[in-house]
């Protein structure tokens, strides 16, 4: 399947893929709703059963751990004993040492399903239908952030998506039959596509990923996790950072989407990391810093996300990133 097929498929009609971008961990245990409540950045107890809500995990100084998903599963089927966590995959072993330390003298146990479980996204606007077409269920309303369903023949976790720019559900279920159901959404009428597809869509739409955008000593504020992030809650690891910039009311830098067109149909040479400077008049100031990007040969131009200072956030400002030239387009979206 050509990049320009598997394009077409998440913009206008199903696909499905496996992205490996996020691992699953379990908490049980007598305290674990107590003991998550402490290190959440969002409320814990007050999420219903078979609800999920994004939150995030910081050190004391307010910087990322972790973007998380905290799944409460309904009582009554698969993964009812105890709360599931979505973490990002590229850091699991060592966010898991971490929770670890978390647990003193409290009754809970970290379930490493890292390696037992795996992810399936379907996605893009037809995705509805195919999930009814290959029979599994869809999540429904909720009072948290969103709903958590199980699909009884898979024993697959269904939760709507979030991290790929375009609508449609995760599935979280046993590593081993993973392709199976994959093959049962192709039967439906899914396409098959791969992680340089998910990544144009995502950077279209604004969306950062964890390793590539938000390990690097960032705060949730700056990222636009605001909605993770819980300035009423009682205490959790950051709080008081978190507080004191939304007392100031608002942030020295934030990330920010920026794009290129093709001069000649070439892409512009760019790295992940690279600064960002100002152009014109501000030729050599400090812009910034690139943190990820792709290329859409279908429509010639680069996407990008990027940490961009204050002075340059006005949409249609341009910055150099080596020997490229962007334009910042407006605050990413998480």
């Amino acid at each position: 399947m050509t990049l320009a097929e598997q394009l077409a498929a998440l913009r206008d009609g199903a696909a499905v893929a496996t992205p490996g971008l996020r691992a699953l961990v379990g908490v049980g245990g007598r305290d674990a709703t107590d003991w998550l409540d402490r290190l959440s950045s969002a409320p814990v107890k007050d999420l219903p059963a078979g609800c999920c809500r994004d939150a995030t995990l910081m050190d004391g100084k307010g910087k990322l751990r972790a973007d998380l998903r905290l799944i409460r599963p309904a009582p009554d089927g698969a993964w009812s004993d105890e709360w599931l966590l979505e973490i990002p995959a590229s850091h699991a072993p060592a966010l898991l040492r971490v929770l670890d330390m978390f647990i003193l003298r409290d009754q809970v146990e970290l379930r490493d399903r890292t390696a037992s479980h795996a992810w399936l996204a379907v996605l893009g606007p037809r995705a509805a239908g195919v999930m009814e077409a290959a029979d599994l269920p869809r999540p429904a309303a909720c009072d948290g952030d969103g709903a958590a369903v199980v699909d009884a023949s898979s024993e697959a976790l269904v939760l709507p998506s979030r991290l790929y720019g375009a609508p449609g559900f995760d599935l979280a279920l046993p590593a081993s039959g993973v392709e199976a159901l994959r093959a049962r959404l192709v039967a439906a009428g899914a396409t098959s596509v791969e992680r340089e597809a998910l990544a144009i869509v995502r950077l279209e739409a604004g969306v950062p990923w964890f390793a590539e955008d938000l390990s690097d000593g960032v705060i949730p504020l700056e990222a636009g996790l605001d909605a993770a992030v819980s300035i009423t809650k009682g205490c959790y690891p950051g709080q008081e950072v978190v507080a004191r910039i939304s007392n100031l009311g608002q942030v020295a830098r934030k990330l920010m989407r920026l794009s290129a067109e093709w001069s000649g149909g070439v892409p512009p040479a760019l790295a992940g990391g690279t600064m960002l400077a100002g152009t014109g008049e501000r030729a050599g100031q400090e812009a910034g810093k690139l943190t990820s990007f792709a290329h859409d040969p279908t429509r010639r131009r680069t996407l990008a996300l990027g940490f961009v200072r204050r002075a340059y956030w006005a949409p249609g400002t341009r910055v150099a990133a080596g020997a490229a030239e962007l334009q910042v387009e407006a605050d990413a979206h998480g």
